[in-house]
Protein backbone atom coordinates (compact mmCIF):
# COMPACT_ATOMS: atom_id res chain seq x y z
CA UNK A 1 0.00 0.00 0.00
CA UNK A 2 1.51 3.28 -0.63
CA UNK A 3 1.56 6.30 1.62
CA UNK A 4 -1.32 8.38 0.37
CA UNK A 5 -3.27 5.22 1.17
CA UNK A 6 -1.90 4.53 4.17
CA UNK A 7 -2.47 7.54 5.85
CA UNK A 8 -6.12 7.80 4.40
CA UNK A 9 -6.98 4.65 5.70
CA UNK A 10 -5.32 5.72 9.20
CA UNK A 11 -8.31 9.07 9.10
CA UNK A 12 -11.43 7.05 8.09
CA UNK A 13 -12.42 6.73 12.13
CA UNK A 14 -14.46 9.89 12.57
CA UNK A 15 -13.80 9.72 16.60
CA UNK A 16 -10.20 8.94 16.29
CA UNK A 17 -10.12 12.03 13.77
CA UNK A 18 -12.16 14.33 16.40
CA UNK A 19 -9.87 13.31 19.76
CA UNK A 20 -6.83 13.89 17.70
CA UNK A 21 -7.98 17.09 16.95
CA UNK A 22 -8.97 18.52 20.28
CA UNK A 23 -6.85 20.44 22.08
CA UNK A 24 -4.96 19.09 25.19
CA UNK A 25 -6.25 20.05 28.53
CA UNK A 26 -4.47 21.46 30.96
CA UNK A 27 -5.16 19.74 34.55
CA UNK A 28 -4.21 22.67 36.55
CA UNK A 29 -6.37 24.81 34.88
CA UNK A 30 -6.01 28.44 33.70
CA UNK A 31 -4.52 30.92 36.71
CA UNK A 32 -7.13 33.38 38.74
CA UNK A 33 -6.03 35.85 37.32
CA UNK A 34 -6.33 34.74 33.26
CA UNK A 35 -9.73 33.04 34.65
CA UNK A 36 -11.45 36.19 35.60
CA UNK A 37 -10.03 37.96 32.37
CA UNK A 38 -11.14 34.52 30.47
CA UNK A 39 -14.91 35.60 32.50
CA UNK A 40 -14.99 39.43 31.39
CA UNK A 41 -14.23 39.13 28.17
CA UNK A 42 -16.35 36.19 26.98
CA UNK A 43 -18.87 38.45 29.25
CA UNK A 44 -17.98 41.72 27.11
CA UNK A 45 -18.31 39.46 23.62
CA UNK A 46 -21.47 38.73 24.80
CA UNK A 47 -23.15 41.83 25.72
CA UNK A 48 -21.91 43.12 22.66
CA UNK A 49 -19.71 45.59 24.46
CA UNK A 50 -16.76 43.93 21.90
CA UNK A 51 -17.60 44.07 18.44
CA UNK A 52 -15.70 40.67 16.74
CA UNK A 53 -14.46 43.33 13.95
CA UNK A 54 -14.68 46.82 15.35
CA UNK A 55 -10.95 47.08 16.86
CA UNK A 56 -12.00 50.63 18.38
CA UNK A 57 -15.02 48.67 20.42
CA UNK A 58 -11.74 47.53 22.78
CA UNK A 59 -10.64 51.50 23.48
CA UNK A 60 -11.68 53.83 26.72
CA UNK A 61 -12.17 56.65 23.99
CA UNK A 62 -11.23 59.14 26.86
CA UNK A 63 -7.86 57.89 27.27
CA UNK A 64 -7.06 57.16 23.58
CA UNK A 65 -8.38 60.24 22.43
CA UNK A 66 -5.42 61.85 24.68
CA UNK A 67 -2.91 60.11 23.03
CA UNK A 68 -0.99 61.24 19.61
CA UNK A 69 -1.59 60.23 16.29
CA UNK A 70 1.89 57.84 16.18
CA UNK A 71 0.59 56.16 19.39
CA UNK A 72 -2.86 55.82 17.96
CA UNK A 73 -1.53 53.93 15.37
CA UNK A 74 0.01 51.51 17.84
CA UNK A 75 -2.75 51.08 19.63
CA UNK A 76 -5.11 50.79 16.18
CA UNK A 77 -2.73 47.95 15.05
CA UNK A 78 -2.81 46.35 18.36
CA UNK A 79 -6.20 46.16 18.55
CA UNK A 80 -6.38 44.51 15.79
CA UNK A 81 -4.49 41.45 16.57
CA UNK A 82 -6.31 41.52 20.03
CA UNK A 83 -9.58 41.18 18.31
CA UNK A 84 -8.06 38.15 16.06
CA UNK A 85 -7.12 36.41 19.85
CA UNK A 86 -10.49 37.39 21.01
CA UNK A 87 -11.97 35.78 18.08
CA UNK A 88 -9.91 32.70 18.64
CA UNK A 89 -10.28 32.57 22.50
CA UNK A 90 -14.58 32.60 21.75
CA UNK A 91 -14.14 30.18 19.69
CA UNK A 92 -12.03 27.98 21.69
CA UNK A 93 -14.88 28.62 24.94
CA UNK A 94 -17.63 27.97 22.68
CA UNK A 95 -16.97 24.51 21.42
CA UNK A 96 -16.12 23.28 24.98
CA UNK A 97 -12.14 23.94 25.37
CA UNK A 98 -12.21 26.36 28.23
CA UNK A 99 -9.16 24.21 30.18
CA UNK A 100 -7.37 23.88 26.81
CA UNK A 101 -3.21 25.24 26.87
CA UNK A 102 -4.79 26.31 23.91
CA UNK A 103 -6.88 29.38 25.31
CA UNK A 104 -4.33 29.32 28.09
CA UNK A 105 -2.32 30.76 26.39
CA UNK A 106 -4.45 32.71 24.16
CA UNK A 107 -5.75 35.02 27.14
CA UNK A 108 -2.56 35.35 29.00
CA UNK A 109 -0.57 36.76 25.99
CA UNK A 110 -3.68 38.69 25.47
CA UNK A 111 -3.93 40.28 29.16
CA UNK A 112 0.22 40.32 29.07
CA UNK A 113 0.02 42.94 25.60
CA UNK A 114 -2.93 44.65 27.36
CA UNK A 115 -1.39 45.38 30.30
CA UNK A 116 1.89 46.31 28.82
CA UNK A 117 -0.06 48.95 26.34
CA UNK A 118 -1.24 50.09 29.85
CA UNK A 119 1.41 50.83 31.88
CA UNK A 120 2.51 53.18 29.28
CA UNK A 121 -0.70 54.65 28.54
CA UNK A 122 -3.35 54.52 31.20
CA UNK A 123 -6.56 52.91 31.34
CA UNK A 124 -6.65 52.61 27.47
CA UNK A 125 -9.19 49.19 26.91
CA UNK A 126 -12.32 48.72 27.96
CA UNK A 127 -10.91 44.93 28.85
Amino acid sequence: MNDELQQKAVHKDENTQKELNAPTVDPTGVSPEDSAFLDLLIQMVGDGKIELYKPSSLFNDEVYDKLDTKRQGSVDMASINMLSAIRNIKDLYENGFKDSFQIQNLVHDLRVKKEAFEDTDGDLFII
